[in-house]
């Protein structure tokens, strides 16, 4: 394919060289589009689903999601990437704010709550279908990055790879409906998502385009996979496709937008500040001052809604949070910690 025969030079300087450069950057996604695989399956198939999970302390929420995986009808793999990532990369805008790794966090760079020993157990438990990735004892993963990138050569054909954290939950039915989605429209590439997002056992974010539902970055969450392709980052999460024009973000090639995947009930929990143990953690890792405090304080606050930035100084928009009944799968996953 030889672009100089579709943008002239004449074409490309006629309309000035900022038309010209959204003229070439359109011709190179659309070329993008067209060179991204396409699952050819028959109807009555389903493709594999591979879920990856970055983990470091997950108790009591990593051990509710191998329920849900065994309600699924199609082949799935569960890889856990479990330690502690340095900070660096995407994670080295912590160390601005007080952002440090302590002892309390890690055991030999892996956890300190159970998850550890639970993640072994599992491995006896389905060993077919969980694949485990640790560095040597005493040794930090170098950012997330190394952790997204560390399942992807054990990923030997396409498949639907999903982003599952430990904190996010979604039900069988839900993730049984994003797999038809890809499976029926074969040409799309990704899936951005809304989320219900707890500051609370019984609080949530209220407002939307702000702090934990920003649609300009949050959440994508699923990608239609094929092997070679690569993780350039974390945060945000861009799983790259390479050409030889170059690397396009998956992500952004040709995904399902929020309204499309919430127009299908396709809107996970995500329960990101509901016990005392994750406060602690982002206090620490993440420089967040006196978080443990704070989201006391919220807890025990009387009128609601309420703009989060009052208690969360990190949170620099007009969020609000609210107060919502109690939500029943947090409640058993509390009751059983």
């Amino acid at each position: 394919m030889d672009l100089r025969k579709i943008v002239s030079p004449r074409a490309l300087y006629s309309g000035g060289l900022g038309l010209a450069a959204r003229s070439v950057k359109k011709i190179l996604r659309g070329y993008a589009r067209s060179m991204f695989p396409r699952t050819e399956l028959a109807d009555t198939s389903l493709p594999e689903v591979h879920f990856f999970t970055l983990v470091l302390n997950g108790m009591p929420f990593i051990k509710h999601h191998l329920e849900t995986f065994r309600r699924l009808t199609f082949p799935w793999k569960w890889h856990i990437i479990e330690g502690m990532a340095d900070l660096q990369k995407d994670t080295a805008w912590s160390l601005e704010h007080g952002g440090k790794i302590t002892n309390e966090l890690h055991s030999n760079g892996l956890s300190n709550d159970g998850t550890s020993e639970y993640i072994n157990e599992l491995t006896k438990i389905s060993s077919d279908n969980i694949r485990v990735y640790r560095k040597p004892s005493g040794q930090f993963w170098s950012g997330k990055v190394e952790m997204c990138n560390a399942p992807l050569n054990h990923i030997d054909k396409p498949c639907i790879l999903w982003q599952i954290d430990v904190d996010e939950f979604w039900t069988a039915p839900q993730i049984e409906r994003l797999v038809g989605m890809f499976q029926r429209q074969t040409t799309k590439t990704a899936a951005w998502f809304y989320c219900k997002y707890f500051i609370g056992p019984s609080i949530v974010i209220a407002t939307r385009d702000n702090y934990g539902n920003n649609p300009s970055f949050e959440w994508l969450r699923v990608w239609r996979f094929r092997p070679g392709m690569t993780w350039a980052s974390h945060e945000p999460p861009r799983l790259m496709f390479k050409t030889w024009f170059g690397s396009f973000d998956v992500g952004r090639l040709d995904p399902f937008s929020h309204d499309e995947t919430e127009g299908q009930g396709l809107v996970f929990n995500h329960y990101g500040y509901v016990v005392p143990e994750q406060l602690r953690f982002k206090e620490i890792y993440y420089g967040y001052h006196d978080a443990l405090q704070r989201w006391k304080r919220l807890q025990s606050h009387k009128i609601f809604p309420v703009y989060l930035r009052e208690f969360f100084p990190w949170v620099k928009d007009d969020t609000l949070a609210k107060r919502v009944e109690k939500d029943e799968v947090l409640q058993k996953i509390l009751e059983k910690q």
